[in-house]
């Protein structure tokens, strides 16, 4: 990653006030959790050329060969209760499909709360995390963006793809960085502060996701059809015998 590159992009941004590259490192989030705790302000860049335990939601790792992809995390301090994290994830999440169909021209499939889809195969994931130290109090939303693989494990090929290999080859990673960041941030700089604002951004979510509504799904092994989502932004689900039922967490995936 060429830091002066990325800088240029963003310049007049919100995020990247600062930017901190790494050739490697062991996670971006906690890189930035640890500069949190040193003072450093909101909307601080971490971005590495590899990491070698990046992580996603509920601990899975995520997978960050050397100069095939974007692993970065940005630095909040946010004015919200946790419990607004949820809409936050889902604002983070069009924010990246937006950027990706800016710079890479292909448009995204949003697999709630934090997948990003080509072809039915996550390219994308995002991950918000808070501090537990009430002295330095922060969130970090961090992302993980396959850009030039060609290949996977044997265990991910099969659910795993890139935006190289959905068509979109040559992208400079530096400029989809910026992208993505410039993107992040004018949806944080909007992100809802009312009830009417937070329909529409869900409102959204709805639209630009096919898992949102009326696709039959396993959930946690619970089944059903989706129905959109309720007015915190969980997911909501209809059984078979008519209950509806409210995912709060979980592993999203098409009924087969």
């Amino acid at each position: 990653m060429n830091a002066n590159r990325l800088r240029r992009g963003l310049e007049g941004c919100e995020f990247g006030c600062q930017v901190h590259t790494f050739e490697a490192i062991g996670s971006t989030q906690q890189a930035a959790f640890e500069a949190a705790a040193k003072g450093a302000p909101a909307g601080a860049l971490f971005v590495a050329d590899e990491q070698t335990s990046g992580r996603g939601r509920h601990g899975h790792d995520w997978v960050s060969p050397r100069g095939e992809g974007i692993y970065a995390s940005v630095l909040l301090r946010p004015r919200f209760a946790a419990m607004e994290l949820l809409p936050l994830t889902l604002a983070a999440a069009l924010g990246v499909a937006d950027a990706v169909e800016e710079a890479a021209g292909l448009r995204a499939d949003i697999r709630w709360p934090n997948d990003l889809l080509l072809g039915g195969k996550k390219f994308c994931g995002i991950l918000i995390e808070t501090s537990t130290d009430t002295q330095a109090p922060c969130a970090v939303l961090g992302f993980g963006i396959n850009v030039a693989q060609t290949c996977f494990p044997p265990e991910l090929e099969a659910i795993a793809t890139s935006l190289a290999k959905q068509g979109a080859d040559g992208i400079e990673i530096e400029a989809l960085c910026a992208a993505v960041v410039r993107h992040l941030a004018r949806r944080y700089a909007l992100f809802p502060k009312t009830e009417i604002t937070k329909r529409e951004l869900f409102a959204e979510f709805e639209r630009r996701s096919s898992y949102a509504r009326g696709l039959e799904v396993m959930v946690s092994g619970v089944a059903g059809t989706t129905e959109g989502l309720d007015n915190a932004g969980f997911l909501m689900l209809r059984q078979a015998d008519g209950t509806l039922t409210t995912i709060t967490s979980g592993d999203v995936r098409p009924r087969v």
